[in-house]
Formats: C-alpha cells, structure tokens, sequence
C-alpha cells in the first residue's frame, strides 16, 4: 500500500488520520494501543505489510504473512461502558459492505457473530477490540483488523474454514472500510446499539440455522437491541451474550 495514493483516497473525518504504516510489527493492535496510552488522538491508524505476532479473538494467533491488510486504529467513542459490544458488528458491517463493494464477483459478505466476516460461508477477515477504561470511564478502543488478500496457501487447520480476497488496491480497500466505519460509530454514538443492531441484522451469518455458542444449541433467530445472540432453543428463547458460535452440521450449507 502506497501511503499518498490511500492519502489521496480518504474521504473520513477524522478516521486514518495521521497513518503509520510499518513493513514489519508483531502486532498492530499492541503498536494502537501503545500510541493510545501515549495520548494518540481519534483516528489514529496503524497499518503493517507484515505481522510477526497477529493477534485474534479468545488469544488465538492470527496467521498475517506478506500480502494481506492488517490495520488497527485508536478510537475515542462517545459512549458508555455498556453500550460498546456493538461496536465489533459495527466493524464487521463496515468491512462486509467495503469487501462487496471493491470485490462484487465474490458475492455477498456475511457478519459471523461476534467478530468475523464470511465469504461463501468461509472467513476472510477477522476483527479484534481491545478497550481501556479509568473507573467507569471509557479511555479509549483499538479496533484491529486482518484481511485475507491474494493468498492461496493455507496452514492446515485453515484449509477448510478459511478463504481470500483477489488481489485488489489495499489503499481503496482500506478507505472505503474506514469511512463506512466512520458513519457507523456515528450511528452508534448518536442512536444508540439498538439502531446500529438493526443494521447488521441483514447479514448476519447462520440466521434460522441450528447453531451451537458454548451450552447453548438451537435455531439463531438474530441479535437482540443490545447485539446478543437470540437463539430458539427447546427451553425458549436465550441470549447469549459471549461464546463462540458454530453451525452444528457444517456440511448442511
């Protein structure tokens, strides 16, 4: 990625602004938050060519070889503590449309609750937040993000779950996602999660299929106003709030 070309490509407020782009870090979620402690401002972002140490949710590795865009920006939302789950679908809503927009022969991008993006049922990109707060108070948000582009090697525990981008312009990629991303915290902060909830239920991945998240089992009805699972279960309706979700029967889709 050329840092003028994606420069002259930005269309955001505040999101991107200033750009750090590294060839090689271990994590850009650890380089965000380090310049978030240091008083780095809203938008600040960070993007590596590499990862030596990619992080992904639940302390998995992330696999981040040279090819891929791996980004992390520095956010400071104007929101409460409690309001900030969503925030993740947020950031699978922006890179869902953004991943249509610039590469519509792969069809349509699902969001996998909570922090995946889908293409044909298989993931292509990964999302990781990461918040620090003083008291009750929200400091601040880092949200990372790695995007399969242009690879078709695979370690073997990823042949079957996951998949790539074609080659496309990191720098368009990249603008486009933060400035839908940029409207969507908006949204967030000016409506609330139920608002930005609504929005995402249109993609969401596994809707009406059987589905598993920890000890709970039965049909993904979709999220409820606070961006929890609501999944039909032979006792009732649960919501479920943290866990990772599978379909029971993959081979079904």
């Amino acid at each position: 990625m050329n840092a003028a070309d994606f420069e002259a490509q930005l269309r955001t407020a505040r999101y991107g602004k200033p750009l750090e782009l590294l060839e090689v870090t271990t994590s850009t979620n650890d380089d965000a938050r380090a310049r978030a402690e240091a008083g780095a401002r809203d938008g600040h972002l960070v993007v590596a060519r590499e990862q030596s140490a990619g992080r992904g949710s639940q302390g998995r590795s992330w696999s981040s070889p040279t090819g891929g865009l791996y980004f992390s920006l520095v956010l400071r939302p104007r929101l409460e503590t409690p309001a900030l789950p969503p925030l993740t679908l947020v950031v699978g809503r922006a890179l869902a449309e953004s991943i249509e927009a610039r590469c519509p022969d792969l069809g349509p991008a699902e969001v996998k609750w909570p922090n995946d993006v889908l293409v044909d049922g298989r993931k292509c990109a990964g999302i990781l937040v990461e918040s620090a707060t003083v008291g009750a108070k929200l400091e601040h948000v880092v949200v990372g993000v790695g995007i399969n582009v242009g690879r078709d090697i695979w370690d073997a525990e990823l042949q079957e779950t996951a998949t790539s981008l074609p080659e496309t312009d990191h720098g368009a990629l990249l603008a486009d996602v933060l400035l839908r991303l940029e409207e969507g915290v908006a949204l967030l902060e000016r409506e609330g999660p139920a608002s930005a909830v609504r929005a995402i239920e249109d993609r969401l991945a596994y809707r009406d299929e059987t589905v598993r998240c920890g000890d709970v089992t039965g049909t993904l009805l979709g999220l409820s106003p606070s961006g929890a699972l609501r999944i039909d279960t032979a006792k009732g309706i649960r919501e479920v709030v943290a866990g990772r979700l599978e379909v029971t029967d993959p081979q079904k889709r």
